[in-house]
C-alpha cells in the first residue's frame, strides 16, 4: 500500500520525534504528534512496547490497545543495551526535533542520554519527559500508574456514590491527560526554539496533570478548610444536575446552570409553577432545597423512556443526554458525521476500527489511515531516510543483533 508519509502534510509536518515511551502516556501523546504530520519514529527493544500483548483479543502479534495508541508511527527495533545500539541512537538524536520518554526518572541518565548529553549532540532538541510525579521531589522515583494517580490526586476520593468508596474512572484518564499537556509542551518548545535557536527540555507530571482537573476544590480547602467529598451525579454548584432514572431503566443527565435554563426544564415538563415557587427562586434556593426539585424531576422522568425525556428536553435546547451506553456511542450520528472512528491497517490482521484524530485543521484534512507498524517494521528505512546509512551497514547492524526489521524478525 502507499506510504501515507509521503502525501501527509499538517502543522508539524517536516518535524520529526523520536518516541521512546511505552504504555499509553507517551504512546498517546506521540500518537497525537503523528496525526498532526510529524514523522514519529516509535523505538522499540526487541521484545517491544509492553502494550503490544496487553491483551489476546486478536491473537498475537499485536494488542487492540497497542493499536488504538500507536498509529501514525514507524518501528525501529533496537538493542540499546550494547554500546552499537546507543551509537545508533545518537546518530538519531543528532536529526531528531523531539524526544518523548516516560521512563521513572534517572532511567534516561543510566541509559547514557541524560539532557547535559543530548545537549551536546543536539542543541536544538526538545527533551518531552512524562512521569508519574514529574523529575524531583520526594516523590519522583515512586512508582505509579493511572489508578495510583487517579488516588494521589484526590480525583477518586471525589468520584462515586455519596455512601460508596472511592471509584475509579472507567478509563485512564490521568495516562491521556499526561499525554495532551506533553504534546501542549512539545510543541510551546518548538515555537520557543524559533525565537531562540534552543532546545529545552519538558517536565510532565502525571500527579500535576490530574491535580489541575479538580477546579476549585483545593483553594476551597486552603481558603475555607472545605473539603469536598463523593457526590455521586450531583454537582456542588448547580442544581439541579443530575443523573436521573427513566421509565424504561436508563438514564438522562440534564443540567440548568441558570435561570433561564431552569425555566427551560419547567417548560419540558410542563410545569411553569416551578419558575415562581420560591423554593426555586433562583440557584441558591436550589442548592437549599435540592431534595425537593430532584424528587419532583425524578418523578416527572418516570412517567417516560429515557428517548421521550431527551427528546423533550432537546426541543426547548436543555443540555441534557441519555447516558449512552457503548455500542451507541460505536453509531453516534455526530461521530459518524466527523468521520471520528476510522479503521487503520495492520500489516497482519487487516482493517482495524479505531478512534481517529480529535483535533481538526481547516488546511490539513486527515491523511488517509496511517498504518499500525510492526515491531521493528521500519528499522532500515529509518536508517536510511534520518541517518543515509548505506545497506550494507544496516546488514552489519542486523547480523550484529543491534537492530531488527520486518517486524521483528
Amino acid at each position: 500500500m502507499p506510504d501515507d508519509r509521503e502525501t501527509a502534510s499538517g502543522p508539524l509536518d517536516g518535524v520529526r520525534v523520536l518516541d521512546l515511551t511505552r504504555y499509553v502516556s507517551g504512546p498517546h501523546a506521540t500518537q497525537m504528534m503523528g496525526d498532526s504530520g510529524a514523522d514519529v519514529v516509535k523505538i522499540e527493544g526487541f521484545a517491544g512496547d509492553g502494550m503490544r500483548m496487553a491483551d489476546t483479543k486478536l491473537g498475537k502479534p499485536d494488542s487492540l490497545l497497542f493499536m488504538t495508541i500507536n498509529r501514525a508511527k514507524r518501528s525501529l527495533a533496537i538493542d540499546l543495551r550494547n554500546d552499537e545500539g546507543k551509537a545508533v541512537l545518537r546518530d538519531l538524536v543528532r536529526e531528531a526535533d523531539i524526544l518523548v520518554e516516560n521512563f521513572r526518572p534517572g532511567v534516561l541518565e543510566k541509559m547514557g542520554f541524560g539532557w547535559d548529553v543530548l545537549q551536546q549532540i543536539n542543541p536544538r532538541l526538545i527533551l518531552v519527559r512524562i512521569s508519574g510525579f514529574g523529575q524531583d521531589g520526594p516523590w519522583a522515583e515512586r512508582a505509579s500508574y493511572d489508578p495510583v494517580i487517579q488516588a494521589l490526586s484526590g480525583i477518586q476520593s471525589l468520584t462515586g456514590a455519596v455512601d460508596g468508596p472511592p471509584t475509579v474512572c472507567g478509563t485512564v484518564i490521568t495516562d491521556y491527560l499526561a499525554g495532551l499537556h506533553a504534546v501542549i509542551g512539545a510543541v510551546s518548545a518548538l515555537q520557543g526554539r524559533q525565537r531562540t535557536g534552543k532546545g529545552q527540555w519538558v517536565d510532565v507530571s502525571m500527579l500535576d496533570a490530574a491535580t489541575s482537573l479538580l477546579l476549585s476544590a483545593i483553594p476551597e480547602y486552603l481558603m475555607q478548610g472545605v473539603t469536598r467529598t463523593r457526590r455521586g451525579n450531583k454537582n456542588p454548584v448547580s442544581v439541579p444536575s443530575h443523573c436521573f432514572e427513566c421509565g424504561d431503566g436508563r438514564h438522562v443527565h440534564i443540567t440548568a446552570w441558570t435561570d433561564v435554563e431552569f425555566a427551560k426544564l419547567a417548560q419540558a415538563m410542563e410545569m411553569p409553577e416551578l419558575t415562581t415557587d420560591p423554593r426555586f427562586a433562583d440557584m441558591e434556593s436550589r442548592i437549599a432545597n435540592d431534595t425537593a426539585i430532584e424528587t419532583i424531576i425524578a418523578g416527572w422522568m418516570k412517567r417516560f423512556d429515557a428517548a421521550e425525556v431527551e427528546r423533550r428536553l432537546m426541543v426547548v435546547n436543555l443540555p441534557a443526554a441519555r447516558v449512552a451506553t457503548l455500542d451507541e456511542v460505536a453509531v453516534n450520528p455526530q461521530l459518524q458525521h466527523r468521520g471520528h472512528f476510522v479503521e487503520v491497517e495492520h500489516p497482519l490482521k487487516g482493517r482495524i476500527p479505531v478512534a481517529g484524530p480529535a483535533i481538526r485543521y481547516s488546511d490539513s484534512p486527515p491523511a488517509g489511515t496511517p498504518r499500525i507498524p510492526l515491531l521493528g517494521e521500519h528499522s532500515a528505512e529509518v536508517l536510511q531516510e534520518w541517518l543515509n546509512y548505506d545497506p550494507a551497514r544496516i546488514r552489519a547492524l542486523t547480523a550484529a543483533d543491534v537492530i531488527r526489521g520486518n517486524g521483528g524478525d
